[in-house]
């Protein structure tokens, strides 16, 4: 991050910005929307176990996943294109010039490049923030004895589905990052990744993990509290 800022400047942190806004407020959205309306279509809604949890998450992910995948091409672009030797660059102005660009010079099909991995990665995401969060909520409500709208259970249980969430998603999300930025092939990507060793899926978890625990926490609490004041759904109020 040093190094980033003292040779490119302080705003490159924030390069492909605009594209992560757009991609969160609707991916992220109906992902969320998604995986609670799927909870309710369960037999019994208000007694899931993982399983039941962990399908709801990956099918809501795979659909929001639709959205999504074109903001992350551009996201990935924008955030690499500094890096690139001049005459390889983007230089998107934003994401709807990113859009734009990619449709008109590429081909729409371009916008849905790495798909397949995209739409494992919103899979493994959504198991491992939303279907984790609710398992960890529920376990923390019964060992201290706590009831739902405890602050201090939302934290404890976006922290854990956030440390949990990281090291699932993260192999998933470099190859995703090879195959957006260079169009070769899976394997391609796949050889590239491995020329570091085992640790190659992993390359980047640090900051994986310090991004991703300040984000789902952050994501989680907002939720807690926008559904508890204002009834996102129906909470029946537990007895331990």
């Amino acid at each position: 991050m040093v190094i980033i800022k003292k040779d490119r400047g302080f705003f490159s942190l924030y390069d492909g910005l605009s594209a992560q806004l757009v991609r969160q407020m609707t991916y992220t959205s109906l992902r969320f929307h998604l995986y609670e309306k799927g909870k309710e279509q369960m037999d019994e809604p208000r007694n899931l176990d993982l399983l039941d949890r962990v399908l709801a998450a990956a099918l809501a992910g795979c659909a929001a996943g639709v959205v999504g995948i074109p903001m992350e091409l551009v996201n990935t672009r924008m955030q690499v294109n500094r890096a690139l030797p001049p005459e390889m660059r983007w230089n998107y102005r934003n994401v709807f010039d990113g859009l734009y660009r990619v449709t008109r010079e590429e081909g729409w099909t371009r916008l849905y490049s790495g798909c397949l991995l995209s739409f494992i990665r919103s899979s493994f995401i959504t198991i491992g923030q939303n279907a984790t969060y609710d398992q960890a909520k529920e376990f923390y409500m019964e060992w201290f004895k706590l009831k739902h709208d405890s602050t201090f259970v939302h934290l404890i249980s976006s922290t854990t589905a956030a440390c949990i969430c990281a090291p699932i998603v993260k192999p998933i999300e470099n190859l995703r990052a090879l195959k957006m930025v260079d169009p070769r092939g899976l394997i391609s990507a796949i050889s590239y990744m491995m020329r570091f060793g085992p640790r190659g899926p992993f390359r980047g978890i640090v900051p994986c993990v310090l991004r991703m625990i300040p984000n789902t926490v952050i994501t989680f609490l907002s939720f807690e509290q926008l559904r508890v004041h204002f009834g996102y759904y129906e909470i029946e109020d537990y007895k331990r």
